[in-house]
């Protein structure tokens, strides 16, 4: 584990409550002591995903994830074990220097914090170019767009001056260093040496992670040329298939409504935003990715498409149906006239359509087989292609019931007979489990040892700890038991979520978790009395192991007297322990 003092580890942990961190990400119900949702890291449409307060783990029962507050920021927003503890002290206001990291982790926390501070800055240099005497012509353009001073002051909205070195003057002038701001796309290194500007005559439109700091730039051109509209490249901080554009001012729209409409692109949402249309989202013009649409699905429970009414934006809404069914996530459609956007449509005819979108639009199931039928016709061929198009689409459904009243309708539709259909569709429509290993975890003695010292860890001494994890045969249970042994010898108190920072593998944190987690309750019986009970189960099988060995001496010689009298005494002690 890298190097970070375990005061400074034991305080994040504290602070950082794991159902407030994780109820941040997954929607949660509680169930008896501990919470449940749907699991953020595989599809699922049943709860597995259990989240611990008591304890301060989570472990899915689907996928075999756990761990504790660490373990999800890092493997949630792929971080590693400093990152992630870094972000989780930055949250909740822990002073943590780089120097409590160690040399090379606090020189990538270091760098982490650089990439964020000039992106701060280059917002606050786009920023004031806009209202500047430089932004003249940006102004204009956005109040031609009809965007108001509200929206453009609550989007943080800027312009890149037509100046090859503008930003770069900007943060050389703040004592930030230009190969920082390189990597994260604002600077391009030039062929002769030194930088300039990526953005520039450009109306600029920050995004915001979760965490609403800004971590990337769009800009769109206002004068001649192309590319139209640039956006920063994947960096540390951005990877544009994780994150939607206009989350922390659609938040509390979003909780308030449980629903999000996704646009395509920036000034889509604007223009709905001008209208007074809220829980309005952006995909940053990209068809949904799985990891945008586990996004959605923790912020709300419906989502109503309205993506450009030409064939790109058909094509993005069908590649996002797949996924929007395998996560469970209900969807609808609204369809745009040909050649329209949200924009285009919003000024010309008024936002009532996207008032009540909800009730307004249609299942997408209607709108991508309607869409079909107008594609390919309903001659025989037609119907044939038709089929085929829609065997990937029924291979996403993970309801059964779902997938029999949509292959219904289907047949009805097609005017084909229901029994054909099936058929035609059996290979491809039935979900696919994922092909996942057990944790090869057994019902055993040591199992239930390590079980019930997690739930008992002051019950017996640590000395008589140690040199029960000796005894034990399973490699795994063995190392935990030694490793909750000496947390006891060093005076520690033994909690689970410290205990996992100091598992090494992951089979053995996903094992401990689950552990923990798994249903049953021991008996009321007194600590004590049940610490007996495993003392007794040690000393029986340690007699049943010497048994067999001296059975196995006896067949070799039958007349020793000796070997005889140990076997007995043997069975008279195992025999007094039943």
């Amino acid at each position: 584990m890298p190097y970070i003092p375990e005061d400074k580890l034991q305080e994040v942990r504290d602070a950082a409550a794991i159902d407030e961190v994780v109820g941040q990400y997954v929607r949660l119900e509680r169930k008896g002591r501990n919470l449940v949702g749907l699991c953020p890291f595989h599809p699922e449409t049943k709860p597995s995903f259990t989240v611990s307060p008591d304890k301060g783990i989570f472990y899915c029962f689907g996928c075999q994830t756990g761990g504790n507050v660490i373990s999800f920021v890092m493997q949630y927003h792929k971080l590693s074990f400093t990152e992630a503890v870094v972000e989780l002290a930055r949250r909740y206001g822990i002073n943590l220097t780089f120097r409590d990291l160690g040399p090379e982790d606090g020189r990538r926390a270091k760098k982490r914090e650089l990439l964020y501070e000039v992106h701060r800055e280059a917002l606050a240099f786009y920023r004031a170019s806009l209202t500047g005497k430089e932004g003249r012509a940006a102004r204009d353009y956005l109040a031609q767009r009809g965007l108001t001073p509200e929206v453009i002051k609550s989007y943080q909205l800027g312009y890149a001056p037509d100046d090859w070195d503008g930003l770069r003057k900007h943060l050389q002038n703040r004592g930030l260093p230009l190969e920082v701001a390189a990597e994260a796309g604002l600077l391009v290194p030039r062929p002769s040496g030194g930088y300039y500007d990526r953005f520039r005559e450009r109306v600029i439109f920050p995004i915001f992670d979760r965490q609403e700091r800004v971590v990337a730039f769009g800009g769109r051109l206002i004068g001649e040329g192309e590319p139209k509209y640039l956006n920063s490249p994947e960096s540390p901080l951005y990877s544009k298939g994780r994150l939607l554009y206009g989350l922390p001012q659609a938040r509390e729209a979003l909780r308030q409504e449980d629903l999000a409409l996704v646009v395509e692109g920036y000034l889509d949402l604007l223009a709905l935003r001008v209208k007074g249309v809220r829980p309005v989202l952006a995909s940053l013009g990209t068809a949904l990715t799985r990891d945008q649409v586990r996004l959605l699905r923790s912020l709300v429970s419906r989502v109503v498409l309205v993506f450009d009414g030409d064939p790109a934006g058909v094509k993005a809404m069908r590649r996002a149906f797949p996924l929007l069914a395998q996560e469970g996530l209900p969807v609808r459609v609204i369809p745009l006239p040909p050649g329209m956007d949200p924009d285009d449509y919003v000024k010309a005819r008024g936002p009532d359509l996207f008032r009540a979108p909800w009730e307004r639009a249609q299942p997408w199931f209607i709108f991508l087989l309607e869409g079909l039928v107008s594609d390919f016709g309903l001659d025989v061929e037609g119907r044939v292609k038709i089929t085929s198009e829609l065997r990937p689409f029924f291979r996403a459904f993970s309801d059964p019931v779902e997938r029999g009243l949509w292959l219904r309708y289907t047949a009805e539709r097609l005017g084909v007979s229901e029994v054909d259909l099936r058929r035609s569709l059996a290979s491809y429509s039935e979900t696919e489990d994922s092909k996942r290993g057990s944790l090869g975890v057994t019902i055993s003695l040591e199992k239930g040892l390590v079980r019930w010292v997690l739930q008992h860890p002051t019950a017996v001494s640590p000395e008589e700890l140690a040199r029960w994890a000796e005894e034990l045969e399973h490699p795994d249970w063995s190392y935990l038991l030694k490793l909750i042994a000496a947390q006891r010898l060093q005076g520690e108190k033994v909690e689970i979520s410290s205990l996992l920072d100091r598992v090494e593998g992951e089979q053995r944190k996903q094992e401990l978790c689950a552990l923990i987690l798994e249903e049953g309750e021991w008996t009321e019986a007194s600590p004590e009395a049940v610490a007996e009970d495993w003392r007794r189960a040690f000393k029986r099988r340690r007699l049943e192991q010497w048994r067999q060995h001296l059975k196995a001496q006896l067949a070799q010689e039958p007349e020793c007297l000796e070997l005889l009298a140990q076997k007995q005494e043997i069975d008279r002690q195992l025999e007094a322990l039943k």
